[in-house]
């Protein structure tokens, strides 16, 4: 008892400044702790973002194992020696690929730099007479299209 009222009588002794002071002080104190706290914190997040994720392993042992072997064979299958022959490189090959009607002009006109030309449209030209065109369409039942979006659901939500 005589320990509290020691407290009580040395309380009573200090002034209001005196007050005010211990509390400023209190507070510095935990402040200081809280700033050390949130320093340890981002430094541990640091390190976290720092180690390899397992993609960037996957890409690292890929990136090495290119640099190791200098002649590379990479053996395709059927689709894919069939997808590397259709496939379009250049803008040209695109629309000669694409471009399946020729136009005959019937008159040419020039203005200055400026080429204008007057489109027969009566008489087109085909230039690839062997067109083949598949009108089979292919639908499937809502059951199966309903069974298709969730198991899509699913597998984006296992990646995600």
């Amino acid at each position: 008892m005589k320990l509290f009222r020691d407290v009580g009588d040395f309380l009573e002794t200090l002034s209001f400044i005196d007050i005010v002071f211990f509390f400023a002080v209190m507070i510095l104190i935990i402040l200081v702790v809280t700033l050390i706290y949130f320093i340890k914190i981002n430094k541990d997040d640091e390190e976290d973002k720092k180690d390899e994720t397992a993609e960037m392993k996957i890409a690292k042992e890929i990136r090495d194992n290119m640099n190791k072997e200098e002649d590379v064979v990479i053996n395709f299958t059927d689709y894919e020696k069939d997808q590397e022959e259709k496939a379009i490189i250049s803008y040209d090959e695109l629309v000669n690929k694409s471009n399946k009607y020729g136009l005959n002009y019937e008159k040419e006109d020039v203005y200055d730099d400026l080429s204008v030309k007057k489109v027969n449209l009566d008489n087109i030209v085909n230039k690839n007479s062997e067109i083949k065109i598949n009108n089979d369409v292919r639908v499937i039942s809502f059951a199966k299209e309903e069974a298709f979006l969730e198991a899509l659901k699913r597998l984006q939500k296992e990646l995600g």
